[in-house]
């Protein structure tokens, strides 16, 4: 495992994230599978570990405290988040700080962040000052190190760092090869280095889309250089995840692991060669291709859960994307029935704009669950 220096603290390169960890039959966290996962993370050398508030509709904080904190505090550290839009009060923000520390099992966090922070929660942020209210929390010793995480445009950004850059210490970037022009990650990026602000790096595989390249073309670039390179059978996830690892200022890449065999797999990828130039020079062109074919840009971060028709939104937009990968026709079974077995769908879209108040990406998600419906309808009656 590689690691870089925080602050004097040894972090490893990459950071274990608790967004999408392993789920049982019924949709609950499988903490056997979970438990394995942790141990593996210690004995390959990961010390850093992310949860938040709203991971698993509230679960995987309660995870990190039966499993991640029957370790000795030492030898990990933990980042947790507030959820600032579910703060009308400075009193919310403290019972829920407080309430994170109990179901987290610890005495203080090593890293707390001021969570998704964008263009509609900045408002709020200001009027609370909740920049403050994490920098007393590391006055207190309740919180060792105070950041943010970001979902915002570039001018938001320099606007945080430019009043804030000397409280808060770390800056936590959707950054990945994908998002690099298409989300303004580049700009994003700059805009850090610009004020020397340490980078945590969330989504580098996109939600899994770059591992599993919804692209025969960009999979073939990829596959070419890494047969140039002397690498063939390079994984599409270590690309991704060793293409921001190379980046000036970043200091930890997270990865949202669901196995213990992904958790192998990432450990071994830190711990393995880097890029070659020639890898690095495949990596914009992969994505060129890949944007071109990508239809709907989920990440799969499920913030849209919510819903009162309880349309699983993140999982209706996975099967459109990998449908529209296969080109809509798939020879072993039909893809209106796939459809049909995800339950409540887009033709019961109450279009109440809950999900789209709560995405990170800004997807228009009213419209996108109309043209998902329109496909599905052409595809029953083609017979697909």
């Amino acid at each position: 495992m590689r690691y870089n220096d925080f602050k004097g603290l040894k972090i490893s390169d990459l950071g274990f994230g608790t967004m999408r960890l392993p789920m049982d039959k019924d949709e609950n966290i499988d903490y056997v599978e979970g438990e394995k996962m942790v141990a593996e993370a210690m004995k390959g050398g990961i010390t850093y570990f992310d949860t938040a508030y709203r991971y698993h509709e509230g679960e995987a904080e309660n995870f990190c405290g039966r499993v991640i904190a029957k370790y000795p505090h030492d030898t990990y550290m933990l980042a947790d988040k507030l959820p600032t839009w579910l703060c009308e009060t400075r009193d919310d923000a403290e019972k829920i700080f407080r309430e994170q520390l109990t179901k987290c099992n610890v005495e203080y966090f090593d890293f707390y962040l001021l969570h998704n922070v964008d263009e509609d929660s900045w408002p709020n942020i200001e009027r609370l000052d909740l920049v403050d209210f994490v920098v007393q929390k590391k006055a207190q010793g309740l919180a060792r190190h105070v950041g943010f995480s970001i979902h915002c445009k570039p001018e938001l950004l320099e606007t945080i760092l430019a009043k804030y850059s000397d409280k808060l210490e770390f800056v936590q970037i959707q950054l990945n090869y994908f998002d690099w022009e298409y989300q303004d990650a580049k700009a994003l990026y700059d805009i850090a280095r610009k004020y020397n602000m340490p980078i945590i790096v969330m989504e580098p595989v996109r939600g899994g889309m770059l591992a599993n390249l919804p692209s025969e073309e960009s999979r073939k670039i990829l596959d070419d250089a890494s047969m140039e390179a002397g690498q063939e059978g390079t994984s599409y996830a270590s690309y991704a995840l060793r293409y921001v690892e190379q980046l000036d200022g970043v200091f930890c890449t997270l990865s949202g692991m669901s196995s213990t065999e992904q958790m192998r797999e990432n450990i071994e990828t830190f711990s393995g060669p880097a890029l070659t130039e020639a890898q690095l020079a495949s990596i914009p062109k992969a994505a060129s291709k890949l944007q071109a074919d990508i239809i709907i840009p989920c990440t799969g971060c499920n913030y849209c859960f919510e819903c009162p028709a309880e349309i699983k939104i993140s999982k209706l937009f996975s099967w459109y994307n990998e449908a529209a990968a296969k080109g809509f026709h798939w020879i072993w079974g039909s893809l209106s029935k796939q459809y049909e077995e995800l339950g409540p769908n887009a033709a019961n879209c109450l279009e109440c704009g809950n999900c789209e108040s709560h995405c990170p990406q800004k997807i228009n998600i009213i419209q996108r669950l109309k043209d998902l419906n329109a496909k599905y309808e052409e595809l029953k009656e083609a017979g697909e």
